[in-house]
């Protein structure tokens, strides 16, 4: 052996040297070779393949189906979980997803508490956790014995770690099927139905964006192929053919609703904004460019997309410019077309707040004249979140106004002004 080792030291030195100097490139540029590695694999089979993605997710459905339906064998090791019986007189627990997302918001919502009160009291039990929670579980008999009795339900804890790798093992057969799916949207809906339940938000979200990314990928291989994508193209310009042709339905098996669902998904189900913002951004460029210009969705958007320029301000200052922009935008309710008259007075807050908005964006750079013009143009359009306001007095909203004006009058140094300023209960 130490001949053998010998003979080849300098073939060992060799491929050491080689490796010092590669691996901080390797590692640098780990997720795009990862990337390249998947593509190439993907390329054995063809991708993207409906046929493996669908078999794939046969595969997660059979777990997660085996499961809900119970077997004796295995739910009599967790009748346990019945909190006022130590034997198994009851049937195990077969498994509901929503019942363990239940159990995760729970202990989520008690993270910060020490584990000795992590146990579900007497009453939480009796009624957040009791055994109606499961009308299937034990015969007729008794339910019937049951019925008229104070039934404790599992520990959720226990409930929930009973089934937790098999979700885990579904959610991965899921995640495999993605990688093959392309275009056709049931793969990510598969990984949200049980990612809630194993208490993994952010498996949504990968979920999502790799579909819009892969169903971008897809349509952009299609446009080369048929030679519908003009030459020397800026990323923008190419991303635009892009949504162009799937907003039209450019490729039948691109459907344009279920790409729109992926962005808004994004956005309201998986709190993108907490994970990363200038990403999000990337969403919402998106979504508005679907989303017609005389549609008070528009506005909605816009106001929104000027929130999350004003998140990012407070680390570069430069972004409360850009939120102003997306604000102005938001203000000009004249682009909502064909609004009934009902809408207006909805439409007349949004403009309301997304002026306000603006003050604060000038408050924040410091502009305290400028913030102090807008707030006197918003002075005589009050009644628009007072009196005549959908809902009545808008009080939040008049909250912050005269606080934003008061913060903006002692900023001027005009002390007594800002002190004349009543009260909002």
């Amino acid at each position: 052996m130490n001949q053998i080792f010998r003979e080849n030291l300098k073939y060992i030195f060799a491929v050491l040297f080689v490796w010092a100097i590669t691996f901080p490139m390797v590692l640098q540029n780990k997720d795009t070779i990862l990337a390249n590695l998947t593509l190439y694999y993907n390329s054995f089979y063809g991708y993207p393949s409906p046929l493996i993605a669908h078999r794939l997710i046969a595969k997660g459905d059979a777990i997660i189906t085996g499961r809900q339906e119970g077997s004796s064998g295995f739910f009599s090791r967790i009748s346990s979980l019945f909190s006022g019986s130590d034997d198994t007189k009851h049937l195990g627990l077969a498994l509901d997803l929503n019942l363990m997302e239940k159990a995760c918001l729970y202990y989520r919502s008690k993270q910060h508490i020490e584990d000795t009160f992590l146990e579900p009291t007497w009453m939480e039990k009796t009624v957040d956790w009791n055994s109606k929670l499961f009308p299937n579980a034990g015969g007729n008999e008794q339910r019937d014995q049951m019925s008229n009795e104070v039934s404790l339900g599992p520990n959720p804890k226990d409930y929930w770690n009973s089934h937790l790798e098999a979700v885990l093992e579904a959610l991965d057969y899921y995640k495999r099927a993605l990688r093959f799916s392309g275009p056709e949207f049931l793969a990510p809906k598969k990984i949200e139905s049980v990612a809630w339940a194993a208490c993994r938000p952010a498996e949504i979200l990968l979920a999502y964006k790799t579909y819009m990314l892969e169903t971008e990928n897809y349509v952009l291989e299609k446009l080369k192929k048929e030679n519908k994508l003009p030459s020397k193209l800026s990323e923008k310009q190419q991303l635009n053919h892009i949504l162009s042709s799937i907003k039209n339905n450019g490729f039948n098996e691109v459907n344009p609703n279920d790409y729109m669902e992926a962005l808004l998904r994004q956005i309201l189900l998986t709190g993108m904004k907490s994970f990363s913002p200038k990403e999000m951004d990337e969403v919402f460029e998106r979504i508005i460019y679907f989303v017609a210009h005389s549609d008070k969705e528009y506005l909605k958007f816009e106001e929104r997309r000027g929130d999350l320029y004003f998140q990012l301000g407070q680390d570069e200052p430069e972004y409360y410019k850009r939120a102003i922009s997306k604000y102005a935008v938001s203000t000009n309710i004249v682009l909502a077309e064909n609004v009934d008259s009902s809408d207006l007075p909805l439409l007349l807050v949004h403009q309301f707040e997304a002026n306000l908005a603006i003050v604060k964006c000038y408050y924040a750079l410091d502009e305290y004249k400028l913030a102090l013009s807008q707030l006197d143009k918003l002075t005589p359009v009050l009644r628009n979140v007072d009196e005549r306001s959908v809902g009545g007095r808008k009080i939040n909203i008049l909250s912050d106004y005269f606080e934003t004006r008061r913060k903006v009058l002692r900023k001027l140094q005009r002390f007594e002004e800002a002190d004349e300023i009543p009260l909002t209960n």
